[in-house]
């Protein structure tokens, strides 16, 4: 499996129009989106985004292509032993590349279906976005469809969410110094619940499982 980061006008299009009013772990609209709806309407078009996407980039001097390189740099020296670890948690592969796809937008969601997450454009920790989102694919490949059908979108979002702590004990080392994953406010309690079991017993299924159950 390979990352591979780059820009998408589409899918920075995409990301504004579908995750700029609020995600399903926040709800309020990113400042970005604000951005938007000041200099166009609540509804932009395609056009006007794109224009609002150049002018952003413009009077922000951002170069994309600048920060491409530097963001895939910062992950190339630590994907190798991330994906190492993950696969030795998760007890998966993933089964094909993915893209990380930079944006304008302040959320960055993740698609499995088009194998691609997103990355903020003006982001500190580049690589703290990828191990985050890539934990996520990890997550559905090894627990997959069945457990979200089973569980409910609401439960399995929180279960996956909540997952990511793992990163703060297992990847603590490849992070960027003094950086953690916080996650969400309203996952604090589970995500406390994760690591009591993981020092417990280093099992992802049983962990899973013991929390689904709850």
């Amino acid at each position: 499996m390979k990352v591979t980061f780059q820009y998408n006008k589409e899918r920075d299009i995409w990301t504004l129009t579908h995750w700029g009013k609020g995600s399903n772990n926040d709800a309020r609209p990113t400042q970005t989106w604000q951005s938007v709806v000041a200099r166009s309407s609540e509804s932009p078009t395609k056009e006007e985004l794109s224009t609002f996407i150049d002018s952003y980039l413009v009077e922000n001097q951002l170069n994309i292509q600048t920060n491409v390189s530097a963001y895939q740099a910062a992950w190339d020296a630590i994907a190798d032993e991330y994906i190492r670890r993950a696969e030795a948690i998760f007890g998966v592969s993933l089964p094909c590349d993915i893209a990380a796809c930079l944006t304008i937008n302040d959320s960055c969601p993740y698609n499995l279906e088009q194998n691609f997450f997103m990355v903020s454009v003006r982001s500190q920790y580049p690589k703290m976005t990828a191990m985050h989102e890539l934990w996520h694919f990890y997550t559905w490949y090894s627990f997959g469809p069945e457990e979200e059908t089973r569980l409910g979108k609401q439960k399995y979002n929180d279960l996956k969410e909540s997952l990511t702590v793992l990163l703060n004990v297992e990847c603590k080392d490849l992070m960027p110094e003094g950086v953690i994953d916080y996650g969400y406010p309203q996952h604090q309690g589970i995500r406390a619940r994760v690591l009591d079991l993981w020092r417990q017993n280093k099992d992802t299924k049983k962990l899973w499982d013991t929390i689904a159950a709850e």
